[in-house]
C-alpha cells in the first residue's frame, strides 16, 4: 500500500493531538509494537508528531499511521525516526551484528520490520570510522515504500526482478544489472509492481546500523 492519499490528508489533525490509540476488536486495529515503542519514546521526550516527523523528514500523517499500527515503516524510515528521537535503530528492531569483515552468502540472518513484507540481509559490518551501510532488500510483489528524504547518498543494484524507483517525482523501472545512484535529500521511494519478488543490493551513507551506542561516539 502506498500512503500518498493519507499523507495528503490534513496532517494537523494528527500532528497537534496525542489522543490515545483506540484498541477496537480485530487485528487490523491493534497498535503494533514498533508504533507503540515510537510513541512512547516520542512522548518520553515531550516531542510532538510534527517535531519528530520534521526531523525524520516524513509526513506527520504517515508517522501517525505508524504510531497507531496502521502503517509499517521501511528500514530507511525507521532509521530516520530513530535519529530524530536520538536512539539506535536497535531500540525498535533487532539486527544481528557480524564480527569481522566477511559475511557469507548462506550464513546471513534475514530480518524484517514487522508486517512490511520486506526482508533484509545485512551485508556491512561495524568498525570505527565506518561511512556506509549495506543490505540486500527482498521486496515482495505489490509493495510500495513511503516517500522519504535524508542527508547523504544511496546506491542500488538490482539482482533479480524489477524495481520501480521514484526520484523527485520521476519513476523509472530497473531490471537485473541496473543501478541507481542519487542524493538522499531528493524525495524518493521504490516499489515492486511485478508478480515475482525483487532483490536489490542497497548501499548508503544513512546510518542504519550505526549508533552512538555501538560505535562509541563516532556516529556520523
Amino acid at each position: 500500500m502506498h500512503y500518498k492519499d493519507a499523507m495528503e490528508r490534513d496532517a494537523k489533525d494528527f500532528a497537534d493531538h496525542d489522543e490515545p490509540a483506540e484498541l477496537a476488536s480485530g487485528t487490523d486495529s491493534m497498535v503494533s509494537s514498533i508504533g507503540l515503542m515510537i510513541r512512547q519514546e516520542r512522548q518520553k521526550r515531550k516531542l510532538t508528531l510534527t517535531q519528530v516527523s520534521k526531523k525524520a523528514r516524513l509526513s506527520p500523517a504517515f508517522l501517525s499511521l505508524v504510531e497507531r499500527g496502521l502503517a509499517t515503516p521501511s528500514l530507511g524510515s525507521l532509521a530516520g525516526i530513530a535519529a530524530a528521537l536520538n536512539v539506535p535503530v536497535s531500540t525498535f528492531v533487532h539486527v544481528s551484528s557480524t564480527a569481522g569483515a566477511i559475511t557469507r552468502a548462506h550464513q546471513r540472518a534475514q530480518f524484517g520490520v514487522e508486517e512490511s513484507g520486506l526482508r533484509y540481509e545485512r551485508l556491512s559490518t561495524v568498525f570505527p570510522g565506518q561511512q556506509m551501510d549495506a543490505v540486500i532488500i527482498h521486496v515482495p510483489p505489490g509493495y510500495s515504500a513511503e516517500t522519504i528524504a535524508h542527508a547523504g547518498e544511496e546506491w542500488l543494484y538490482v539482482l533479480a526482478g524489477e524495481l520501480e524507483q521514484t526520484i523527485d517525482g520521476e519513476t523509472v523501472t530497473l531490471g537485473p544489472g541496473d543501478t541507481c545512484h542519487f542524493r538522499g535529500d531528493t524525495p524518493h521511494s521504490y516499489g515492486n509492481r511485478g508478480a515475482v519478488p525483487t532483490a536489490v543490493i542497497w548501499v548508503g551513507t544513512v546510518p542504519v546500523f550505526r549508533s552512538n551506542e555501538n560505535t562509541q561516539g563516532f556516529h556520523p
